[in-house]
């Protein structure tokens, strides 16, 4: 796939021929043109450093491009600060794109067990419902809402549409409000539940927003800064991580 993906953007280059009337960014978008219908070209701004332009693809990439548009970097980049740490700006970049999708979704979509009183953080979690480390996460639920911590859980069923995970996914999601809770744990906890299935359920359309984010397993954490942490952690580990203080 990467492959084929590097394959589409130097021919997008090699074609690149605009007028020196057009903007910057047309000039880039025009450039990356025989991309646009294979991965659109969400946002085009300016690097955080001088001489490039960073291009968002709908896939969740990211592109380096020079301002003739002849010249792409495709990874991660990082500033070295006064002080010698190395900042991800890449990564920097990916955090508020995080937080700008999570903002577009109904919180009716989501499964979610919130904190006992004062609510003082609060994460999403991409999760499948048969994974050992979500079900470990799971299980620590309550000590993670007595800390104060909100969690919001998003469908990602791993094996996709029509995974015997998937269906099970669509029966919690398509449950009556009042019974989403007790048959997500149920679910959890390995029991079986009733199957039910709707037009509405999003447990597919989190699954494709989960994968443009960057999530490849379960259970995945979004923090509330857009930080994405793979994999479980305990609860004490994640309250530090979300400055919550006991």
């Amino acid at each position: 796939m990467q492959k084929i993906f590097f394959t589409i953007v130097a021919m997008a280059l090699l074609s690149f021929n605009v007028s020196a009337d057009e903007s910057k960014e047309a000039a880039i978008r025009s450039a990356l043109s025989a991309l646009s219908s294979q991965v659109p070209i969400v946002a085009v701004a300016d690097a955080q450093f001088p001489g490039l332009y960073e291009v968002t693809l709908a896939s969740g990439e990211k592109l380096y491009v020079n301002e003739a548009g002849s010249h792409f970097i495709v990874g991660e980049v990082y500033k070295v600060q006064p002080d010698g740490r190395l900042v991800n700006l890449t990564e920097e970049g990916k955090k508020t794109g995080r937080i700008e999708q999570l903002a577009t979704l109904d919180p009716q979509d989501m499964i979610i067990f919130p904190a006992i009183g004062e609510t003082k953080a609060h994460m999403t979690v991409f999760t499948d419902t048969d994974c050992f480390y979500c079900r470990k996460l799971h299980q620590e639920m309550a000590k993670i809402n007595q800390k104060g911590i909100e969690v919001r859980y998003l469908a990602f069923p791993r094996a996709g549409a029509g995974s015997k995970t998937e269906q099970v996914m669509q029966s919690i999601w398509c449950a009556d409000k009042k019974d989403q809770l007790e048959r997500f744990t149920q679910a959890k906890a390995g029991q079986t539940i009733p199957s039910l299935s709707c037009e509405s359920s999003p447990v597919m359309s989190q699954y494709e927003l989960g994968q443009k984010m960057g999530v490849t397993g379960t259970p995945a954490l979004v923090l509330q800064d857009g930080t994405l942490v793979p994999g479980y952690m305990p609860a004490d580990q994640l309250a530090k991580m979300l400055g919550v203080v006991n």
